[in-house]
């Protein structure tokens, strides 16, 4: 089952939505597609946070991350 997560750089910056086979945790590094569509960036998870699913958004995780160096 995947993990549906919405990854955020801060507050205002949104890397965008994705799917992952397992939660990733704080201190992770998640690696996902680039905008231009080749290759992929890599960034590392500060924090994790849940909330309580609702129709209108069905990603409950938000993934608040870094540049990974």
């Amino acid at each position: 089952m995947a993990n549906a997560c919405e990854v955020w750089k801060d507050e205002k910056t949104e890397v965008g939505r994705y799917e992952f086979a397992t939660l990733p945790r704080p201190g992770d590094t998640i690696s996902v597609p680039k905008d231009s569509g080749e290759g992929y960036q890599h960034f590392r998870v500060e924090s994790v946070t849940h909330r309580a699913s609702a129709a209108a958004h069905p990603a409950a995780t938000y993934l608040f991350v870094s540049e990974a160096e």
